[in-house]
């Protein structure tokens, strides 16, 4: 009976810690889109990297840390948040295109061409807008002029 009891305690314990850390990664990614969305962008990332350690699953929070850590100008981090919320979901089109951003910064065309193209192959409304990008990247690496198509 005594045993009963513990495993039961145990079982209890674990099945209200789950939803804890749930909310808890829920609350701390909330505050990341207030702090965003208020300019506290080091606050914003903190948070953000808060949500993403009490919850490795979320690959918005990744997706959203990455974006943070692109405007802080901290490439190779936000690279690494973007390749892991498309680890998490390869379906991500925000988190390739913020992949894409990081390495136009970085100056690699040829990496930021293949997530721009994962993204409009994911999300075919944005292929517009990502052409736009591709052109860029076209003229910066001397394959057209600008002004001619």
């Amino acid at each position: 009976m005594a045993f009963r009891t513990k495993l039961a305690a145990v079982l209890l314990g674990f099945a209200l810690s789950v939803p804890a850390t749930a909310l808890q990664a829920e609350t701390a990614f909330e505050e990341g889109e207030r702090l965003a969305q208020a300019g506290d962008i080091a606050g914003a990332m903190a948070a953000y990297g808060r949500a993403t350690t009490e919850d490795p699953t979320s690959t918005l929070a990744y997706t959203r840390l990455g974006g943070m850590q692109l405007v802080r100008q901290q490439t190779r981090d936000s690279i690494q948040s973007f390749r892991k919320a498309i680890g998490l979901d390869p379906e991500n089109a925000d988190a390739f295109v913020g992949m894409g951003m990081a390495y136009l910064h970085s100056g690699d065309y040829a990496l930021a061409r293949a997530a721009f193209s994962e993204a409009a192959r994911i999300r075919p409304a944005k292929q517009p807008e990502i052409d736009e990008v591709l052109a860029w990247i076209d003229t910066r690496e001397g394959k057209v002029q600008p002004g001619h198509p």
